[in-house]
This record gives structure tokens, C-alpha cells and sequence, in this order.
């Protein structure tokens, strides 16, 4: 069966988020927090593609903690 681009973006972004949880589990730091914020903008824009708003606010909030949190890596 072919997979299409919403079922890669979804399975892509389900991947990345599993690496960040186990980069998290071992203490990868900063790297978890880049690999976790790439994964929550893809589920992000999932949820503007599917209209679903609940997952809208989730990610939304989510991508803003680890956006903060990145630039405060950078900045450092």
C-alpha cells in the first residue's frame, strides 16, 4: 500500500518524538530538546492539517516550551 503524505508526516513525526523520549531517558541534553521540537512542529502541523483543534493547542503550547528552551541552549 502506498503511504500518503499526511500517513508519512504522522509516522515520521511518531518516530522523531520516540528518539527524543529516549535521547530524554539518557540524558542527551541538548539534543533532545532540538529532536523533541522538530517532532512537535510536525504534529503541529498535523493538527492544522487535520483541523483538530485539541491537538492544535497541545502542540502549540509544546513546541513554544521547547522553542524557549532551545534558544536558551543558543544563547548560552
Amino acid at each position: 500500500k502506498i503511504v500518503n503524505k499526511e500517513q508519512f508526516i504522522e509516522w515520521s513525526a511518531t518516530a522523531i518524538f520516540l528518539v527524543s523520549v529516549l535521547l530524554t531517558s539518557f540524558n542527551i541534553y541538548p539534543l533532545n530538546i532540538f529532536v523533541a521540537l522538530v517532532a512537535n512542529i510536525l504534529w503541529l502541523w498535523l493538527g492544522f492539517i487535520w483541523n483538530k483543534y485539541s491537538l492544535i493547542i497541545v502542540e502549540a503550547v509544546v513546541v513554544a516550551i521547547y522553542f524557549a528552551g532551545a534558544i536558551k541552549v543558543i544563547a548560552v
